[in-house]
């Protein structure tokens, strides 16, 4: 009986350490599919940290974090070095997502006062990073909004909180309606009582 118990216990923790590789792998794709998209859908988003918020609720903060510091990695090679930047704002989404759902449920209420919350941080961080490296040039959409406020006679500074918080209210309510679908298939297909998240 002993015997038959370990060896359920063993298969146990073998199935979660593979399916946490193919978890953080597929998360990093996503992030990097993501933020591929925008330019080509012309959106006012990013979309690059989908996958890290997916991981962050699957997975926990750590590797939450770990999987927006290599897609930055990732991005900052192959795409844009401009992404090495912003990879604080990455582990950041990635730690504060985990601890907020290692906590709270992960249900409709949560979801939407996690975005919210999110995004204000990431916002205060990413636009901070955006006006001191770049001089508030975030991308051609954000750009664009940013430049006409500042045409309207606001301050470039103020012009790039504001056009960053609304791309980034935007981006982490769509990041989190996308993760929402992904977790609701993940919970007819996958045994996600092995990673202990919290629907009700």
């Amino acid at each position: 009986m002993d015997e038959k118990m370990n060896e359920l216990k063993v298969d146990r923790e073998d199935y979660k350490k593979v399916m946490y590789r193919y978890l953080i792998l597929l998360s990093i794709g996503i992030n990097i599919v993501g933020a591929q998209a925008v330019p080509i859908l012309n959106f006012p988003a990013f979309l690059d940290a989908v996958g890290t918020i997916f991981s962050a609720v699957v997975m926990g903060p750590i590797i939450g974090a770990g999987v927006g510091l290599v897609t930055n990695i990732a991005l900052g090679f192959l795409v844009d070095p401009g992404y090495f930047y912003f990879a604080g704002v990455n582990i950041l989404i990635g730690v504060t997502t985990g601890y907020i759902f290692k906590e709270h449920p992960f249900n409709l209420k949560s979801v939407f006062v996690a975005s919210i919350f999110i995004s204000v941080i990431a916002s205060i961080v990413g636009n901070t990073i955006s006006y001191m490296a770049f001089g508030g040039v975030a991308g051609e959409q954000l750009d664009r909004i940013t430049f006409l406020l500042v045409e309207r006679g606001i301050d470039l500074f103020v012009s790039v909180n504001i056009s960053g918080f609304f791309a980034n209210l935007l981006d982490k309510v769509l990041s989190f309606v996308i993760v929402f679908c992904i977790m609701v298939l993940i919970d007819r297909n996958l045994k996600v009582n092995e990673f202990n998240i919290r629907w009700k």
